[in-house]
């Protein structure tokens, strides 16, 4: 076979004879080398691409460490506020209650340490991350937990609040304090026996004085009493109940709730009575306490008026 080159210019000619062997083999040799030069650069970039790879899941990976010790922060911030709180309420530490039944679960900052050295220079196994999630995964868990009891513990406390009698019923003097006393009614008795205990305190002042329910609580009974008369007895709840006595009318229902201050009835002397005055009860768990307990004052004080 025979090539001949032409130039457009003044360069001399050139030609050039080849046997055929000769160009099956360069033609062969081209062939190989193309591949070769295909499967190397093909080597090369798949390199380039798994070096980029690695990067970028490198940067995610010192991101997902960054944003884990972040959290954990946040949740070394919340089990202290926890922890305050309790002390505050008087609560027993949550990590006290549950020591006794399982670990509590959560890296220390030297485990934080490790985790972010392991993360960016990536030879974190996927194993270890999912271990870590679970870890904070469950500390999460628990101060949601402690902080639903530190609310609820709250809520039943303002209830519980709000149900104790701790203001007063009406405005007056106190004539007859808790405890025994001689009956103001003589001729039944004599002798030692002459005395009677007196479950309330008895609170005088003008006819038609407002009354006024001392706590949070429902009306369970608004009418005539013998002994009592005109009476109203509420039950605020957490084994509080609270009786107003001998009053002239009242301004509540059976079933109604009340609240604390709320006006329930007007002072009278109706019933087993010597004048106008407010005969009050204050009872717990079904039995009668001293009402001046609650509103904390010496027998003989009042609420003035």
């Amino acid at each position: 076979m025979t090539i001949l080159v032409i130039p457009h210019a003044d360069i001399p000619q050139w030609r050039g004879r080849f046997s055929m062997a000769f160009l099956m083999f360069g033609a062969l040799l081209w062939t190989g080398f193309t591949v070769w030069a295909g499967f190397a650069a093909g080597i090369q970039a798949d390199y380039w691409v798994t070096k980029a790879d690695n990067m970028v899941m490198g940067a995610k990976m010192s991101y997902m460490a960054q944003e884990m010790d972040r959290s954990r922060e946040v949740l070394e911030t919340a089990r202290a506020t926890d922890k305050q709180l309790r002390i505050l309420l008087g609560m027993r530490s949550r990590d006290e209650i549950l020591k006794s039944e399982e670990g509590l679960g959560g890296p220390s900052a030297s485990d934080r340490a490790g985790l972010v050295s392991l993360m960016t220079s990536g030879r974190l196994s996927q194993g270890d991350v999912r271990r870590t999630v679970q870890r904070l995964r469950s500390e999460s868990t628990h101060r949601l937990a402690s902080f639903q009891e530190i609310a609820w513990y709250i809520t039943n406390e303002r209830s519980l609040s709000q149900a104790t009698p701790s203001i007063w019923p009406t405005s007056g003097h106190i004539t007859s304090p808790y405890g025994y006393r001689f009956s103001p009614f003589g001729g039944e008795t004599s002798g030692l026996h002459a005395g009677s205990f007196h479950e309330g305190v008895d609170i005088a002042n003008k006819p038609d004085t407002p009354i006024v329910t001392t706590a949070d609580g429902v009306v369970r009974y608004a009418g005539w009493s013998s002994g009592f008369g005109v009476m109203v007895l509420v039950d605020h709840g957490f084994g509080y109940s609270t009786l107003y006595g001998h009053t002239a009318k009242v301004a509540v229902k059976v079933g109604e709730r009340v609240a604390r201050g709320q006006l329930i009835a007007w002072m009278g002397t109706t019933g087993r009575s010597t004048g106008n005055h407010l005969h009050y009860e204050v009872w717990r768990h079904g039995r009668p306490a001293n009402p001046l307990t609650y509103l904390r004052v010496q027998p003989g004080a009042g609420p003035g008026g």
